[in-house]
């Protein structure tokens, strides 16, 4: 009979090869949002933060790479916590709530009593390499009034950080300085909408 801490280690090992399709992980990025993002207003509203919609490509934990305009591969060996669209969204909650000043926001299923619903869609989430080397994150939002369905405003966020490095190290740092700025843009925006 095999003990209890084999299986837990069988089990933690094919859940890391899972997470890459069969490919061992030897490292796994995390992404934060910024502990003080700086804002200009607060809100007593009581925003939602859905799982934001991704086409299949970005829709994994893979680390994308874009070593030309028209293909997508990925870092080998590497993945991040996560799917991007939640990462993206845990970053975006957590900085609406690193704020100090939104009165609630929540993820769908913790029964708040909706105002306003931050709608996104990721477009782009990658290292890319050609034209020099670039952290890059594109997200399409939507700020959806919750009680009629309308949406208020939307627009495109698209952020770009230099990369000193193409390696995954230097590169995950670019991409982590790239999602908080981003998510900081994305809840000034909401707050100065409401």
């Amino acid at each position: 009979m095999m003990g209890l801490s084999r299986i837990l280690a069988l089990v933690a090992a094919l859940t890391l090869a899972a997470c890459g399709g069969g490919e061992q992980i030897s490292a796994i990025y995390e992404l934060t949002a910024s502990p003080t993002p700086p804002v200009s207003r607060g809100t007593t509203a009581q925003i939602l933060v859905p799982e934001p919609r991704a086409l299949e490509a970005l829709a994994s934990n893979k680390i994308a790479v874009k070593p030309t305009e028209l293909t997508i591969s990925y870092y080998p060996e590497v993945a991040y916590q996560d799917t991007v669209p939640r990462v993206l969204q845990r970053v975006l909650l957590d900085t609406f709530q690193n704020t100090g000043r939104v009165n609630a926001v929540g993820l769908p299923g913790q029964s708040l009593l909706i105002n306003y619903q931050v709608v996104t869609e990721v477009r782009s989430f990658q290292v890319e390499t050609y034209a020099g080397d670039k952290a890059r994150v594109v997200v399409a939002v939507k700020l959806l009034n919750d009680s009629n369905g309308r949406v208020l405003s939307s627009r495109i966020f698209d952020t770009m950080v230099p990369l000193s490095s193409d390696a995954p190290e230097p590169a995950m740092v670019g991409m982590n300085q790239a999602v908080q700025q981003l998510s900081a843009d994305i809840v000034n925006w909401t707050l100065a909408q409401i």
